[in-house]
Formats: structure tokens, C-alpha cells, sequence
């Protein structure tokens, strides 16, 4: 039995939602600070988190670690520290593969 959905599939080629924890991450550079110190301190603790889930963000996990619970100024700039190391990292991947590509084809 043929399955007619299949071929509708095959059209998304991505998630359909995207998480907005993702999203923040690949937010853009302009403005981020101040987009970052609009949020509330549980949402940013939350991303922090969520991206370092070994890490003490969330009070919960502070206080069973004995550790001092992150104000929302710190969270701000750990959390644009952050999303700033992975764009850095991206456009130099980008730039070595693309540098890469320019020495294979000549």
C-alpha cells in the first residue's frame, strides 16, 4: 500500500518549529544586549542552562551546589558572551571552508 503522505514529507526540508532558546542563539549581533536585558532573569537563566546543561544557572541548581545564585547582569553578559563566541566560530568556519574550496578548485 502506497503511502500518500510520504511524498509531502520530502518538502520540508527543516524543523517546522524551532525552539526559541535556538533561536536566541542564532539571533542577530545588533541590538543582542539590549534584547538580552529586556528578558526576565529566569528566562536567561533558563537558556544558560539549557546550553550548558552541566552547569549551575538555575537557582535550583545553585543551591544544591552550594554555589552563589547569578545575578541578572551576570547572566546578561555570560549569555552575550556566549551567542558572540559561536557567531565568531561560525564566520570562521565559514571563511576556512570557503578559503578550503578556492584552493581545491584552481
Amino acid at each position: 500500500m502506497e503511502n500518500k503522505f510520504k511524498e509531502k514529507r520530502g518538502i520540508v526540508s527543516g524543523p517546522i518549529w524551532s525552539d526559541w532558546r535556538e533561536q536566541l542563539r542564532e539571533s542577530e549581533l545588533v541590538g543582542l544586549h539590549q534584547r538580552l536585558e529586556k528578558l526576565e532573569r529566569e528566562i536567561l537563566l533558563d537558556w544558560l542552562q539549557w546550553h550548558d546543561p552541566k552547569g549551575n544557572y538555575t537557582d535550583r541548581k545553585c543551591i544544591e551546589n552550594g554555589v552563589q545564585q547569578l545575578s541578572k547582569l551576570k547572566a546578561v553578559a555570560y549569555i552575550h558572551k556566549e551567542i558572540l563566541r559561536i557567531h565568531m566560530k561560525r564566520s570562521y568556519n565559514d571563511f576556512s571552508n570557503a578559503h578550503a574550496q578556492l584552493i581545491f578548485n584552481n
